[in-house]
């Protein structure tokens, strides 16, 4: 029986929580999945195999090089039951048999030397003790700043349309973009997009980046809560074995090398990607980790969360509102406040002391949202505490007057922008950002267009035009992404549990009800991996059981070897009603 037989049947035993672990700890895209098999064919692809080696820690290196060896010992116990979850090695009964391909691979990346050096580096110690009086400060900072960040990348997923570039790529305008909002490097907004991936606040839909299955929770959340969902998201792929091989290390960089030696630059694995972004996450600062490293990695959450609290800034209600539009925070907003304020104002800057600037397009995505202007000018009213600058007052007033002269709306496989002002029309017809849209004169109040009314409405907007989106009705949608982004995401087989299920049902219905091409795909299946199958014929009113070998399938018959009767069978496909695999 072929390897790829052998792990989908652990697989398809496997318990949701154990197949959620391998799908983080594997970096396994679940949804590009269809069953069992082909996860089982992912895991043992040379490549994914390769990262997963590479992401061991040292006792499970030489647990692994000792069963290869036939000279396993007692104490290699706890770290063959991880390679045989991480599907490196099979559990039959008691003992650990190694995939021959997981053996090959780690053959390749191995050598008598290495596993002689690391035997001996396991007896060094891992040196002083941290300074949490020096650190957490520092780390604290770090975490809050990526949590802002990561905030601020899905409220722009919210109002802005922001397209995929390459293969999962994200354009190097909308990284600079972020990253000028959060004062910061091109690569560090880059990695922000890595962490938001990591921790399902955004995904990818139709060839766009949307909020993710994670989003509500955390706009939803506090700063702790939501830098522990983040934590505990970069635990999951770093494995419980390994945060344990970690929690009593003072220096990470160094721990790495130490614990992981095979997790070079070169090689891609889950620990080179997670360990890169620990510091992101305020883990540790400049490697030395922080007071709730040890609790996190032990997997004492509530502890960690605590800890990190006293650390993160405080929280305040006040605002300054001045002349020139612009509002700037005396500190970090409370999330009710910040989300408030962002539904009307854009972000200047992002820091422990935010500032924000009003528009004649913020204020119109507010209104657009259900705010009034009556509630905006309350609201500013009562964070300044002091009656507001005539010229807000002016642009709000301003604003709720022309709210809805331009509005867009579904057509047909387009769409149409209307005003009541044709002028206007002639300055979007004109505008050289809006060439793409391919625009045409419908009449002297409507202008139509092939695209979709979303893309119409984000392109608008980039536009610095006060579109809004309105129904069958004409009346505004009210958060024009809730009718689309959160519709469609949560829609989206990309949640790890939606995809399991979806692979239990898949085997469910093989067996009882198969449908379209299943029968043929299993029959291919048992084929390429020489399995024996268990065939259900229906014939007439009558249904016979077959045990068999298949050995080829041509024009719509499956030629196989009987294993009971000792003979060769020729059946037609169209009565087969039913296939199961003998694994």
């Amino acid at each position: 029986m072929s390897e790829v037989l052998e792990v989908a049947k652990a697989l398809s035993r496997s318990t949701d929580q154990e197949l959620e672990r391998i799908i983080g700890i594997r970096l396994m895209p679940s949804g590009n999945f269809k069953d069992f098999f082909d996860f089982a064919t992912a895991l043992l692809k040379p490549q994914n195999l390769k990262g997963a080696v590479a992401g061991l820690t040292s006792k499970q290196i030489l647990a692994f090089s000792n069963l290869i060896d036939g000279s396993s010992e007692a104490t290699d116990q706890a770290s063959l039951e991880v390679l045989a979850k991480l599907y490196l090695v099979q559990k039959k009964n008691s003992d650990y048999i190694p995939l021959e391909s997981a053996s090959t691979i780690f053959k390749a990346l191995t050598n008598k030397k290495l596993i002689s050096a690391i035997k001996d580096q396991s007896q060094v110690s891992s040196g002083f003790a941290q300074e949490p009086g020096v650190v957490d400060p520092l780390a604290g900072i770090g975490a809050f700043e990526t949590v802002q960040a990561l905030t601020e990348l899905v409220l722009e997923l919210e109002q802005r349309y922001v397209p995929e570039v390459g293969r999962g790529g994200v354009g190097l305008a909308e990284l600079k973009r972020l990253a000028s909002f959060l004062g910061r490097e091109v690569d560090y907004a880059r990695k922000i997009y890595a962490l938001a991936q990591m921790a399902n606040l955004v995904v990818l839909h139709q060839k766009r980046w949307r909020v993710g299955s994670s989003y509500q929770e955390w706009i939803n959340a506090e700063t702790q809560d939501r830098w522990l969902h983040l934590a505990s998201s970069w635990l999951k792929i770093i494995g419980p074995e390994s945060a344990a091989d970690l929690a009593e290390e003072i220096n990470l960089d160094k721990a790495i090398s130490r614990n992981f030696p095979l997790a070079t630059d070169g090689i891609t694995s889950h620990v080179t990607n997670a360990i890169s972004l620990a510091e992101l996450i305020g883990l540790t600062a400049a490697s030395r980790p922080a007071s709730w490293f040890k609790p996190l990695m032990r997997g004492e959450l509530t502890k960690a969360k605590k800890l990190i609290g006293l650390e993160l800034p405080k929280v305040v209600n006040q605002l300054v509102v001045q002349a020139d539009l612009t509002l700037t925070s005396t500190g970090p907003l409370d999330t009710e406040t910040e989300l408030k304020i962002r539904r009307f104002a854009d972000i200047e800057r992002i820091g422990v002391a935010s500032s924000y600037r009003m528009s004649a397009l913020s204020l119109s995505y507010g209104m657009e949202s259900g705010l009034t202007a009556e509630q905006i000018k309350e609201t500013l009213t009562r964070l300044s505490g002091r009656a507001l600058p005539q010229a807000v007052e002016y642009l709000i007033n301003e604003t709720k007057t022309r709210f809805g002269r331009l509005v867009v709306k579904e057509k047909g496989s387009g769409a149409l922008i209307c005003a009541k002002e044709p002028i206007l029309l002639t300055a979007i017809m004109n505008h050289s950002e809006l060439k793409v849209l391919g625009l045409e004169r419908k009449d002297d109040f409507c202008l139509a267009t092939r695209f979709d009314q979303e893309i119409v409405y984000y392109q608008l907007r980039e536009a610095k035009f006060t579109a809004i989106a309105v129904d069958s009705q004409d009346k505004p949608i009210v958060s024009f992404r809730k009718t689309t982004d959160l519709a469609k995401t949560s829609s989206l087989s990309h949640s790890i549990q939606a995809d399991i299920k979806r692979w239990r049902e898949h085997d469910r219905r093989m067996g009882e009800n198969p449908v379209g091409d299943d029968i043929l795909r299993s029959l291919e299946l048992a084929i390429k991996n020489k399995a024996v199958i268990h065939v259900t014929v229906k014939d007439k009113k009558l249904k016979r059981e077959f045990k068999l070998l298949p050995t080829s399938l041509a024009n719509g018959r499956l030629r196989a070897k009987d294993k009971q009767a000792d003979c060769e069978r020729v059946l037609p496909i169209t009565s087969i009603v039913s296939v199961g695999l003998d694994i």
